[in-house]
């Protein structure tokens, strides 16, 4: 765990492009031999370190009855990273690292994105089922969307506020003609 640590660390404060081995050994009291031995590359260890979590918070979303609160208190927070200095500069470090290798991309949609997106659409459906939600809703279109808009204010350094997470969530989830709440 010292050495991922030590990547979180060494992200944070440096970023993607001057991410060095030599200093992540040095933090965690390591070899340089033995980070090359379990992660060939930096893009292995930066994936390692995004598997062992702490990129975004992509928890279930809560079911409270009430899906829009349960989809705005999800929103607000993953979108929290922002307010983390050191967490808000791994994550720029990390989107600097998904875009150039590959590699990486993919296992950050396949521990990341698509974690998110399955247990934001898993919440969705739960409420079309209960008729909180309209049948036609296409659960996955909007919850693309709601998690573009987060990814979009974590990238841009914007902030996802109360505001704006309260248009989206009234924009993409519209009350059946029933109004049933679930």
């Amino acid at each position: 765990m010292a050495i991922l640590d030590a990547t979180r660390s060494e992200l944070a404060s440096r970023g993607w492009d001057t991410l060095s081995f030599e200093r992540i050994a040095a933090a965690a009291g390591v070899g340089k031999q033995t980070l090359y031995r379990w992660w060939p590359t930096k893009a292995a260890l930066v994936s390692e370190m995004v598997t062992a979590g702490g990129i975004l918070p992509v928890g279930p979303v809560a079911v409270t009855g009430d899906v829009r609160a349960d989809v705005t208190a999800w929103m607000l927070a993953v979108g929290r990273v922002h307010d983390d200095p050191d967490a808000s500069a791994v994550f720029q470090a990390v989107v600097a690292a998904v875009a150039e290798d590959a590699d990486l991309s993919a296992h950050y949609d396949d521990r990341v994105t698509t974690v998110a997106r399955a247990r934001l659409a898993e919440r969705l459906q739960q409420a079309v089922d209960a008729g909180a939600l309209p049948s036609d809703l296409r659960v996955d279109t909007v919850t693309q969307v709601f998690l573009a808009m987060v990814l979009w204010c974590l990238v841009t350094r914007r902030p996802l506020d109360d505001a704006l997470v309260a248009d989206l969530v009234t924009t993409m989830l519209p009350v059946p003609l029933r109004g049933r709440r679930a």
